[in-house]
């Protein structure tokens, strides 16, 4: 995951718990980022009429636009480690991952709702985490097949630190589910969109 998208997902996070106002300053050590890269995007937020930059602050105009602009960058499938066809139910296999949920597992965990059947689990692995993994893999049963669990090694303390139950906040769920693609991904964004309208389109 590239290091400018911890912006994008603090500022959705703050949006979703009723903020409109944010300073440069404090996405910048909330992130662990440069100024310099903080002003880099909030200014092509401006452009894409997302924010109004005010002197050391900016506001939120339309959140929507921010959503999609992340959205559009985000590409999930080359931050992918690695990939397995397990031979177990997919909720068989949900119930015993200890990891980070994304995805439509995420989805499906955090409002027990499946918009659309899945074949596919997406889970972030903290690189210190790794080892561990490597034990929950021994024992299962891996066979030749089309792939049904992706694996993201990650570093990204960001994300780490705003995981709650073992799952993505819910900007990062949308923006990976939209990077995958598909049709499972065409109802989910919907069924995500319908619930926090604060992430629709404005007129």
């Amino acid at each position: 995951m590239k290091i400018y998208e911890r912006l994008y997902r603090e500022i959705l996070i703050g949006i979703l718990e009723k903020r409109t106002i944010f300073t440069q300053l404090e996405l910048s050590k909330k992130c662990g980022v440069s100024l310099g890269l903080v002003n880099k995007i909030i200014k092509n937020l401006a452009e894409v009429g997302a924010i109004d930059i005010q002197r050391r602050q900016f506001k939120i105009i339309d959140s929507s636009k921010i959503l999609f602009d992340w959205a559009s960058k985000r590409k999930i499938k080359r931050d992918i480690s690695e990939k397995y066809h397990i031979d177990m139910n997919i909720s068989e296999m949900e119930k015993s991952l200890p990891f980070i949920f994304t995805g439509y597992s995420a989805w499906k965990l955090l409002t027990n709702s499946v918009p659309f059947d899945y074949s596919e689990i997406y889970i972030y692995v903290p690189s210190k985490e790794k080892s561990l993994f490597k034990i929950w893999l021994k024992d299962k049963p891996i066979k030749k097949g089309r792939e049904n669990l992706f694996v993201i090694f990650s570093d990204d303390e960001h994300l780490i630190k705003n995981v709650k139950k073992k799952i993505v906040p819910i900007p990062q769920i949308f923006v990976d589910i939209y990077s995958l693609g598909n049709l499972p991904g065409k109802y989910f964004i919907k069924e995500i969109l319908d619930k926090y309208p604060i992430f629709g389109m404005e007129a």
